[in-house]
């Protein structure tokens, strides 16, 4: 038959042919695509139902001594031992029983939210530590427990520390006997100054007060220091921790989503190979 004399096919005679071959294989599937629709979104209800008790808290640490990868390597070993080792985990942050088995799982995260383990940077910005938690009146205890951690389960941050403070005692200690001799001079100044030798004298003297005052704001500074001698700071508490698990509804529509895909891999791809004969 000529060309010209066929009827041409609508979108719509393509659409319905397309349709009916999908439901024809659905047919010829039918527990595959059952299983696919019913499983797929059933593991992520209860994946979800896991996490209906979990409650997230994060907390942002500030820190002088290493770089972030070392924590952040060691909050992955701390989480290792959480999941496989609990009583270490217990040991090493100082908490009860309730309080260890409150805390599921701890991440670690720069500002921009990448894995603290990879982040290779040397600068000082603060990075963030998020725990989750099935009780939250525990969540301060916890944090206060990571923190030691970081601080004092390494001998070389403990040594460091200990070093710190007393090089601060001992420039305090210099200070201190440097302001003493110059109140000693001060004393002289005003015993011994004559009338000729007023100008020249309230000159010295005005250089002693000048620089008496700069080692008393040196002396303030290493108080202050001596005071905070910590390696890391918590600067933003984790005070209103969040649940973990998601709307329901919103899982079983992303379960229907991701089983119907499985179905297409399953119905188009891997069962055509398993039953693919060669002529």
């Amino acid at each position: 038959m000529p060309a010209e004399n066929q009827t041409p096919v609508s979108f719509y005679d393509r659409l319905i042919s397309v349709l009916h071959s999908f439901y024809v294989d659905i047919r010829k599937n039918i527990i595959v695509f059952f299983l696919c629709l019913i499983l797929v979104p059933g593991v992520f209800i209860f994946l979800n139902m896991k996490k209906a008790n979990t409650y997230t808290a994060s907390f942002t640490v500030m820190y002088e001594e290493l770089v972030r990868k070392v924590y952040g390597d060691r909050l992955n070993k701390l989480n290792l031992l959480i999941e496989e080792n609990n009583s270490k985990a217990q040991a090493l942050l100082g908490l009860s029983k309730k309080q260890i088995n409150s805390l599921k799982q701890i991440e670690a995260t720069n500002i921009l939210g990448e894995p603290l383990s990879k982040d290779l940077n040397v600068d000082k910005i603060p990075f963030i530590v998020n725990v989750y938690v099935s009780d939250t009146s525990y969540v301060r205890d916890i944090q206060e427990g990571i923190v030691n951690y970081l601080e004092n389960a390494n001998q070389y941050l403990i040594n460091k520390r200990r070093l710190k403070i007393k090089e601060i005692d001992d420039e305090i200690s210099f200070i201190n006997r440097e302001l003493k001799m110059m109140d000693s001079l001060k004393r002289l100044y005003h015993v011994g100054i004559t009338a000729t030798s007023a100008t020249s004298g309230s000159s010295s003297e005005g250089s002693l007060y000048s620089l008496s005052y700069e080692l008393y704001k040196k002396k303030q500074e290493l108080l202050k220091k001596k005071e905070m001698p910590m390696n890391l700071y918590v600067i933003d508490d984790a005070i209103v921790p969040t649940k973990s698990n998601r709307s329901y509804v919103l899982m079983a529509a992303a379960g229907l989503i991701t089983g119907f895909i499985l179905y297409i891999l399953l119905a188009y791809i891997v069962l055509p190979v398993l039953r693919y004969k060669k002529v």
